[in-house]
């Protein structure tokens, strides 16, 4: 993948946007409707494994904040399936009210709302390692949930 200039990756990071999300978005506006799940799992994939790495080499803010978006995308991705809307931060939340309904799971509510604090991190940066640390464990729960509600509804069949 060729990269952006640099002009505008500064930019866009001095405006706290991630490049390759604020792309994303971009294409997500252009990409065919029966695309757009795909699209939102994929970066889902790209966000979690980024995320985890910055993490690792100690980029808490960063990297808490692509994990963060890992599981936003994979909301959306399912608001996608369903034909609700996800185009704000509200919005999110309330399809994911709705998941937690249709699903019967309220925990995703708890879990999301912990591993929004790594956004909250990303402008605050009020966390320390081992918060960041149990907010990813709260993030790969939520994760996994997502995704057998993904499989789950593909197939027809409710998870249990």
């Amino acid at each position: 993948m060729a990269a952006l200039p640099p002009y505008i990756v500064k930019l866009l990071e001095e405006r706290g946007v991630d490049p390759v999300a604020y792309v994303t978005e971009l294409v997500l506006r252009e990409v065919d409707p029966s695309d757009r799940e795909r699209l939102y799992e994929e970066s889902s994939e790209y966000f979690w494994t980024e995320g985890l790495s910055l993490v690792e080499r100690g980029e808490l803010r960063q990297g808490g904040e692509k994990i963060w978006n890992s599981v936003v995308q994979l909301v959306k991705a399912i608001a996608e399936s369903r034909g609700w809307r996800h185009d704000s931060h509200r919005l999110v939340w309330v399809a994911l009210r709705k998941i937690a309904e249709e699903s019967g799971d309220r925990e995703v509510i708890a879990l999301f709302a912990q591993v929004e604090q790594l956004h909250v991190n990303f402008y605050e940066g009020h966390l320390s390692r081992v918060e960041v640390d149990v907010f990813i464990d709260a993030a790969r729960k939520l994760r996994e949930k997502l995704k057998a509600l993904r499989v789950g509804h593909a197939s027809g069949t409710k998870p249990s």
